[in-house]
């Protein structure tokens, strides 16, 4: 059963009973700000977990700490979403650092339904990195339907099994917003309570790394057609 699209803001706190949100973050090789990060999402609410393949961090935070070894990549955070109990659940990168009224913004956007994120792509032809169009959250006024988000998905837990963004590698990431996702709407929403903070050294980062870059460049445009032929089926 899909959830039901609500014709407003969810009521929040001091109005009502406020969903309760669960909080994954993944983390691999980006430990610096991590304690800063973890601390800043524990502000806003209680439910909190990292899914960890560093096998490095150490917190005295009251935070759920679940370490994997070897690393599975990215499929970490949707192996300890299972394990958390949020109405809502929002899974973000280690480099977001949440600001104060995030969580609330992103309550008051879910009547839209579907996945909200706070960074998309259109796609709009065969070029993913010439022909997308990227949106980020404090850069628009009114919320944005996009193909894709990334850096954070903000979903109901009746969602969970479609919220696969990297569900392992850049490849298989893109795969699924262009298979699997389209049969379940993605926005990006206005807000600009939080920040990216910069990344760190990482060889393997898709917009770092050229061998990925054309990688991805190549299955986006064999992939293209047949997503363009679903949506018209579908749509």
């Amino acid at each position: 059963m899909w959830p039901v699209r609500r014709k407003g803001p969810v009521e929040l706190e001091g109005k009502g009973t406020m969903p309760k949100v669960s909080v994954v973050v993944s983390t691999y090789r980006r430990l610096e700000n991590l304690e800063r990060i973890l601390a800043a999402w524990l502000t806003q609410v209680n439910d909190v977990w990292l899914a960890d393949s560093s096998g490095k961090f150490e917190t005295k935070l009251p935070i759920n700490h679940v370490r994997f070894s070897p690393d599975p990549g990215n499929k970490t955070r949707h192996a300890v979403a299972l394990l958390t109990e949020g109405d809502y659940m929002i899974k973000a990168d280690d480099d977001v650092l949440p600001k104060p009224g995030l969580i609330e913004a992103l309550l008051n956007y879910s009547y839209l339904g579907g996945i909200l994120g706070l960074m998309g792509r259109t796609f709009q032809g065969p070029r993913y990195y010439g022909n997308t169009t990227p949106f980020r959250a404090r850069e628009i006024t009114q919320p944005k339907e996009v193909d894709m988000v990334g850096i954070l998905t903000f979903a109901p837990r009746e969602f969970l099994a479609f919220d696969l963004r990297g569900c392992g590698t850049s490849i298989e990431d893109l795969f699924w917003h262009m298979k699997a996702f389209p049969r379940v709407k993605k926005f990006v929403v206005p807000t600009g309570a939080y920040e990216q903070l910069p990344e760190s050294d990482d060889r393997e980062c898709l917009f770092r790394n050229r061998t990925a870059r054309v990688e991805r460049e190549r299955f986006y445009k064999t992939y293209y057609t047949e997503h363009c032929k679903w949506t018209r089926q579908n749509t």
